[in-house]
């Protein structure tokens, strides 16, 4: 066990691992726009769709 806790590396230093800002293409944009209104507002939108259906059905 020893010997296998020795090849695990340590702390990595920082200035080690460069970090690199990467810029936005073209298309980007609209895409995470795109994949935003899919992944939050289609859903909520479908559940309050469904909320005001069942309600309607209860109370009328």
């Amino acid at each position: 066990m020893k010997k296998i806790w020795h090849r695990i590396p340590g702390k990595t230093d920082r200035e080690k691992v460069p970090i690199q800002k990467e810029s936005l293409e073209k298309g980007d944009l609209p895409a995470l726009l795109l994949a935003s209104a899919l992944t939050l507002f289609l859903p909520a939108l479908l559940l309050l769709l469904l909320l005001t259906g069942l309600a309607f059905l209860l109370f009328t």
